[in-house]
């Protein structure tokens, strides 16, 4: 695997207003925890913004490009059922694709190690 198919994705997940944010995560838990085990997944950590708790950001890194991506990640079955009951509590999940172009403190990514 050349590191330069890295993929970042930023997942941004609005919830309703009074949404059970525990259960919106007890019903992803399962769909995460199977992902985290996918030979090409690297790392995930969801986020909680501080000046907005309704809205919940999940970065991850994936060592394949984009496109393997979505036609070979985005489309596992087990994806489906957390993300039809995830519908309730949402507004609207957005993703974003991008590259790494430099870090600090790891070398998780195909990004530059600055020092």
């Amino acid at each position: 695997m050349n590191k330069t198919e890295q993929t970042v994705i930023i997942a941004r997940f609005k919830l309703k207003a009074n949404s059970d944010k525990q259960a919106f995560f007890d019903n992803l838990k399962p769909l995460f925890d199977t992902m985290s085990k996918e030979p090409t997944f690297v790392n995930g950590i969801v986020h909680e913004n501080v000046d907005d708790p309704d809205e919940i950001v999940l970065y991850e890194i994936w060592n394949c490009s984009k496109e393997t991506w979505l036609a070979e990640e985005e489309t596992k079955s087990y994806r489906q059922g957390p993300y039809t009951r995830a519908a309730e509590f949402l507004l609207g999940r957005e993703l974003g694709f991008y590259s790494a172009f430099g870090e600090w403190g790891t070398t998780i990514t195909a990004g530059k190690h600055f020092s």
